[in-house]
């Protein structure tokens, strides 16, 4: 006959740990449990190692002074909520709002300032300054830029790469090619 004691019980939830861990921190981890993937979320590997985590602690814990009846109850009472947890967390991992990304037509007109000097025929880095925060993308220049000196993105060849111009707003009001109507 085979007993349950306090051990057996502690390295289920040891054991169910380590796999909830791995689940979390190895993004392709649960992939390889895919084929036992019922549709439901309750049926998750995450869930599942949690509910029986906690199960184990809580059972091993208790088996000593409370017997193996009320260990086993208070077990699965613990490991129905945590797995409940486990739900709630990953619901609200899998729903978090982020925020819109940028296209490619965004950056044009960008502003920002050169990090990585450019030249005519080699690449720089400009740091453009957008709602979302900083981003930092390769550019080209018809003429030579030093760092630090403010620009504008005149064309956008994909979104990790932009075509700048020096920006001087004194200039742009002075530019003969506008239209000023005197």
């Amino acid at each position: 006959m085979v007993t349950l004691d306090m051990n057996g019980f502690l390295w289920l939830g040891v054991a169910s740990t380590a796999v909830l861990l791995a689940a979390i921190l190895f993004d392709g981890f649960d992939e390889m449990f895919d084929a036992l993937d019922v549709g439901s979320p309750w049926l998750s590997l995450p869930v599942i190692a949690a509910f029986l985590a906690a199960f184990g602690f809580v059972a091993g814990a208790s088996v000593d002074p409370l017997g193996l009846t009320v260990a086993v109850v208070a077990g699965v009472v613990a490991g129905v909520l945590f797995g409940m947890g486990a739900v709630r967390l990953s619901a609200m991992a899998m729903n978090m709002p982020t925020g819109v990304t940028d296209a490619e037509a965004d950056l044009l007109a960008s502003f920002g300032r050169i990090v990585t000097p450019t030249a005519p025929g080699r690449y720089g880095e400009v740091l453009l300054d957008r709602p979302a925060g900083p981003l930092k993308v390769a550019c080209t220049a018809d003429v030579a830029i030093p760092v630090g000196t403010e620009v504008i993105v005149v064309d956008v060849r994909s979104s990790t790469l932009v075509e700048v111009e020096p920006f001087d707003p004194q200039n742009q009001l002075d530019d003969p090619t506008r239209s000023n109507p005197q």
